[in-house]
């Protein structure tokens, strides 16, 4: 196992999965991918509120903020020296975590689903149906 994806969320479930996973991925030497996934901004009418034109820099916003929340689980030194990726994208999140997964050859997948989340629980079927990769959901 040499490459672990963590899809993450802004919820508690993610908060108390990033530890897991980065012991995980400690545990066999492998590379943490930790994927952030958001509404895509056109779908979701952004552009009311932002111009197109300030996309990219509401990205930047984003995936900085992403960084923050991680860096309040893992260091940013550790970050670095575990040679954690961080990556954002906007869509779906299945068909966006599988374009990952494919993308930069994910060994293992983990998610979080909450019971009371159908949402989630959906989103992990699909990803049984739809990656290659193992996959662990946590709960």
């Amino acid at each position: 196992m040499r490459e672990v994806l963590l899809h993450g969320g802004l919820d508690e479930a993610f908060d108390r999965s990033v530890g897991f996973a980065r012991r995980l991925a400690e545990s066999f030497g492998a590379r943490l991918h930790v994927l952030y996934t958001v509404e895509a901004p056109l779908g979701a009418g952004w552009t009311a509120e932002v111009g197109a034109e300030r996309l990219p820099e509401v990205h930047q916003a984003m995936e900085g903020e992403a960084r923050e929340r991680l860096a309040r689980y893992i260091p940013i030194e550790d970050q670095e020296r575990l040679g954690i990726q961080i990556a954002l994208r906007a869509g779906e999140p299945v068909p966006e975590i599988v374009r990952y997964v494919e993308s930069h050859h994910i060994d293992l997948a983990i998610l979080q689903a909450n019971r009371e989340n159908d949402r989630d629980l959906a989103h992990a079927h699909a990803m049984l149906d739809r990656c290659d990769c193992a996959l662990l959901v946590l709960r």
